[in-house]
């Protein structure tokens, strides 16, 4: 057990029967009552969840272990990795992370990438892909005229099908470097 208000950003713990990262928190102290901490929770489905806590609450606090395995293909629901130091498969379903993190997995990995499962009691809470990924950009947008005087974006479409805001000297071929994970989606980072 560990008190919320010594948990770092990033920590994992359970609450209300359910495992939560938490990903922002606040010690408020109002002018009436007793102080608290505003936490902004997030669960491994990835559900958001803002929840108050008292300054001296305990919360029972998940010890996580990270392992690395190579993607090798998806069937439907199920991605086959392969870990590479025992070159044994293994099946991870879709249930075992939010949709939207499946989706981005299912369209950026391919026999190449490494993913990163995150454990707590041989239990997987989180899967993710590398920060920054290599992707070829099928469509580019045009330029329009007198838009490259300030910083502007245009719109481009990756090989994969996802949409992302990409500089105007990005053009169809080109190969770029994003991050999936980023703040807006999936952001651009630089021109390979």
């Amino acid at each position: 057990m560990s008190k919320i208000n010594e948990l770092n950003i990033g920590a994992f713990f359970n609450h209300k029967g359910k495992i939560w990262k938490l990903v922002d928190k606040a010690h408020v102290k109002p002018g009436k009552g007793g102080a608290y901490i505003q936490a902004t929770l997030k669960s491994t489905c990835g559900i958001k969840l803002e929840e108050r806590f008292s300054s001296d609450e305990s919360v029972d606090r998940l010890m996580i272990s990270k392992l690395e395995y190579q993607f090798s293909y998806s069937e439907g629901d199920v991605l086959f990795l392969i870990d590479n130091e025992t070159f044994e498969t293994k099946e991870v379903n879709a249930a075992e992370t939010s949709a939207e993190n499946f989706a981005l997995i299912k369209a950026f990995a391919d026999e190449d990438t490494v993913l990163t499962l995150e454990y707590a009691d041989d239990l997987i809470i989180n899967i993710s892909l590398p920060e920054s990924m290599i992707v070829e950009v099928e469509f580019a947008d045009p330029v329009v005229k007198g838009q490259t005087a300030a910083s502007s974006y245009k719109g481009g479409i990756l090989k994969n099908g996802i949409k992302v805001l990409i500089p105007p000297y990005v053009g169809s071929g080109d190969k770029i470097k994003v991050n999936p994970y980023g703040d807006k989606g999936v952001t651009f980072i630089s021109r390979v």
